[in-house]
C-alpha cells in the first residue's frame, strides 16, 4: 500500500472495530480486581479511545480511574511509554505499579517501564499463539489473584 491511503485505510480499520458487533468477554476476577483496586487503577490499550469507550460499555465494567489509549500516546506497546504515562497520572512510580497483561508486547513495555508485570494467560493454546509471556508471575485469569487494602496500600495474592 503506498502511503498516501494509509491514512483512509487506518480509519476504516478503527471504523470497522467500533461496528463489529462481537461480544466482549470479561474475564473471571476482573470485576473483583477493578473494584479493589478503585482510584488506583488504570486501563492501559493499545486501541483508540472511542474503541475504548465502546468496549467497556460492552462489558458493563466499572470504569477504571484512569485510561490510557494509543491517542494518549506516541509510541505503543512494546515501547515502556503507555506505562509511564499511565504511573504518572495516577501519582505513582512505574516502581509501586503492577502491570497487568494478557499479551507479550504488553509484558515487555510493563517491564520496560520499571514494573512487576502479572500475565494473564487466558488462550486456550499459548503455544500457538508464538511468544510465551515472561512474566514475573502468570494466572489463566484473575479469579487466581486476590486484591486487598493494607495500611494503604494494595496487597497482591496469587493463589498457587
Amino acid at each position: 500500500m503506498s502511503a498516501d491511503r494509509f491514512p483512509a485505510a487506518a480509519a476504516r480499520i478503527r471504523q470497522l472495530e467500533l461496528e463489529a458487533s462481537y461480544p466482549v468477554r470479561v474475564l473471571p476476577g476482573a470485576v473483583a480486581a477493578l473494584q479493589a483496586t478503585a482510584g488506583r487503577n488504570a486501563i492501559v490499550t493499545s486501541a483508540t479511545r472511542a474503541l475504548f469507550q465502546h468496549r467497556i460499555e460492552q462489558t458493563g465494567l466499572p470504569a477504571p480511574q484512569l485510561a490510557v489509549t494509543s491517542d494518549d500516546v506516541t509510541r505503543g506497546k512494546p515501547d515502556p511509554e503507555p506505562y509511564l504515562v499511565a504511573a504518572s497520572r495516577l501519582g505513582y512510580a512505574p516502581e509501586e505499579c503492577l502491570v497487568v497483561e494478557d499479551a507479550p508486547a504488553g509484558v515487555r513495555a510493563g517491564h520496560a517501564a520499571g514494573s512487576a508485570v502479572l500475565g494473564i494467560d487466558s488462550a486456550p493454546d499459548r503455544s500457538m499463539q508464538g511468544e510465551p509471556l515472561r512474566a514475573d508471575a502468570v494466572v489463566p485469569d484473575l479469579s487466581f489473584v486476590r486484591f486487598t487494602l493494607h495500611g494503604g496500600a494494595i496487597r497482591v495474592e496469587v493463589a498457587s
